[in-house]
């Protein structure tokens, strides 16, 4: 059985003329427990929105999202989903922040600290427990970020965009951390990004989205052995592979448009 399950998800809003604009249309997919699952697509086709989805921030205008045989209705209170902005609370200090959540279930002070301190020496800031925020620069701010989320013990992490505002250098840094910590804590993800080799360097498969409405238009599995070469011809392949179904999918997109006018 899968452990989260999309089915046919639509999503509809109200335009700023309260017209109708159909984000998602008929989108279904699986995830099973423990995999690294990625998505890409072009701007705007509605990954941001699947998330939101998932996490229950918001709600489906129809089909279920089922998480561990669980139809997900309301805040979906098994997942945390961390942002490309930090949302790091300035004036807590990295273990306040990383413990937020487990403050919140009334767990004792000391329990917490042991707790949180597990999770910042996984993510490798041992030593910055006492830091500010904006005392770290974008990266370790993105690891308190994700520290935070572990710490919360969610059965799936949502990420969307994590590493998206960062050097290419600090990037693949925290790639490898982020991959190591799923690689010892086994948690379900679900990663959204618009960086062709950051999904293959990640992913155990890949979603490829379409837009207008959104939807999945391809699935790739990944077999490459970890540690990925990003020079390797599997990785070069796979990557021209993936660039050339997002640029049909653009080629329709603008055709559309055209036949439209």
């Amino acid at each position: 059985m899968s452990f989260l399950r999309i089915n046919n998800i639509g999503k509809t809003f109200l335009g700023e003329r309260k017209e109708e604009v159909i984000a998602l249309s008929d989108l279904s997919f699986d995830c099973q427990d423990g995999e690294f699952l990625c998505i890409v697509g072009p701007t705007g086709c509605g990954k941001t929105t699947l998330l939101r989805l998932i996490a229950g921030l918001e709600q489906p205008s129809e089909g279920d999202i089922i998480l561990a045989d669980t139809v997900i209705q309301g805040l979906n209170r098994e997942a945390t989903l961390v942002f490309q902005q930090y949302s790091l609370f300035p004036w807590c200090n990295v273990i306040d922040n990383v413990c937020f959540s487990l403050e919140m279930k009334k767990i004792p002070k000391k329990t917490r600290y042991l707790e949180a301190r597990k999770f910042i020496n996984l993510v490798g800031l041992t030593g910055f427990e006492k830091a500010l925020p904006y005392e770290l620069s974008g990266g370790m701010q993105q690891r308190v970020a994700i520290a935070r989320a572990l710490a919360h013990n969610p059965k799936l992490l949502l990420l969307d965009e994590p590493f998206g505002a960062l050097d290419e250098r600090t990037r693949h840094r925290l790639q490898a951390k982020l991959l190591a910590v799923w690689q010892k804590e086994r948690k379900t993800v679900v990663f959204v990004t618009h960086n062709i080799d950051e999904a293959i360097f990640l992913a155990s498969r890949i979603l490829i989205m379409r837009d207008r409405p959104g939807c999945i238009n391809d699935e790739i599995k990944v077999d490459l052995a970890r540690p990925r070469d990003r020079r390797s011809q599997g990785f070069l392949k796979l990557h021209i592979k993936i660039r050339e179904v997002l640029e049909k999918i653009l080629i329709t997109n603008t055709n559309n448009q055209r036949g439209a006018l």
